[in-house]
């Protein structure tokens, strides 16, 4: 189908790559999971490359190229599509499971709770709520009058909190490997945007 607007042509995709979000018309980012999977493989099988050269590079470093290489890609953007999408999670899942067997070279068999254990690295469920929750708590951080936490969903309030009586338990949301020196200044900073 042609649209015609101020004697241009137009015609209608199905999909369209904007902001590096690819968009359907039905906005559902089941086009951009799609494309994020394929690009994820594709550096996957280029590492792959690089893991199986005559001088293997040991655990240690292949990890740090997984997670440079791979997790950037995957979980860019993750707070707008993410909503525990069992479909999303499977496809994400199985190349991280494919990462890790490369990654120890373990056997198709092997248990992959004992292999994310011995690389230190989290399940995607795990990584990707982790994404949103420190999003969301940035969010909170922002001053009341930032364009961002205007458009935010009113859970995201101050007020809202105080209304319900809402504890929030900024230890639970921050990041992992974070010095616990600075865990006492964050909390309280965040105890200080809330109330």
């Amino acid at each position: 189908m042609i649209i015609l607007f101020n004697n241009m042509i137009i015609k209608l995709k199905t999909y369209v790559w904007w902001l590096k979000v690819w968009l359907n018309r039905k906005l559902n980012f089941k086009v951009h999971v799609q494309m994020k999977i394929a690009t994820v493989t594709r550096m996957l099988h280029s590492l792959f490359r690089l893991m199986n050269s005559e001088w293997r590079l040991n655990v240690k470093s292949e990890k740090q190229l997984y997670l440079t290489c791979i997790t950037s890609i995957s979980d860019y953007d993750v707070e707008i599509w993410w909503n525990n999408q069992k479909s999303y999670l499977v496809k994400f899942r199985k190349l991280q499971n494919v990462a890790l067997r490369k990654i120890l070279s373990a056997f198709q068999t092997s248990s992959i709770d004992a292999m994310q254990i011995k690389v230190e690295i989290s399940s995607m469920k795990m990584q990707l709520d982790q994404k949103c929750k420190n999003y969301a708590i940035w969010i909170v951080e922002l001053l009341k009058k930032h364009f961002i936490r205007k458009r935010t969903f009113i859970l995201y309030l101050s007020q809202y909190f105080i209304e319900l009586n809402l504890n929030l338990n900024a230890l639970k949301y921050l990041n992992w490997n974070e010095m616990k020196a600075n865990l006492p200044q964050k909390v309280k900073k965040c105890k200080d945007r809330l109330m």
